[in-house]
């Protein structure tokens, strides 16, 4: 994965086209949370944003991982995993959740992750 860099026209466009599938996944693990008590999406409390503004990129045999790190509003953050197949395809791979976190500060660096 190379260095994150701020959101360019590219990666705006990546995680834009995976929105639906991200905010998806983001509400089963808000229910996943519910179920289990532990309430880590609580919080993120509402989503009233979804900016990319971080991203790095892992070249591979049949595209580009896409890693970002993308603004929900008040000042909460996820990070998430997309692919671009070489024939254009993108599609959305994973948040990076943790046993303690899923939700991220502003000075989180965003790092390599594979589920």
């Amino acid at each position: 994965m190379g260095e994150p860099r701020p959101a360019d026209d590219d990666a705006i466009h990546v995680f834009r086209s995976v929105m639906d599938d991200v905010l998806k996944e983001v509400h089963r693990l808000n229910r996943e949370d519910d179920k289990h008590g532990l309430h880590e999406m609580d919080k993120l409390k509402h989503i009233s944003a979804y900016q990319p503004v971080l991203y790095a990129i892992e070249d591979v045999a049949f595209g580009r991982n896409y890693f970002g790190k993308i603004h929900l509003g008040d000042e909460k953050y996820i990070h998430a995993r997309a692919h671009k197949s070489t024939n254009g395809d993108i599609t959305f791979y994973s948040l990076l959740t943790t046993p303690e976190c899923a939700v991220w500060e502003k000075d989180t660096p965003l790092e390599y992750f594979i589920d």
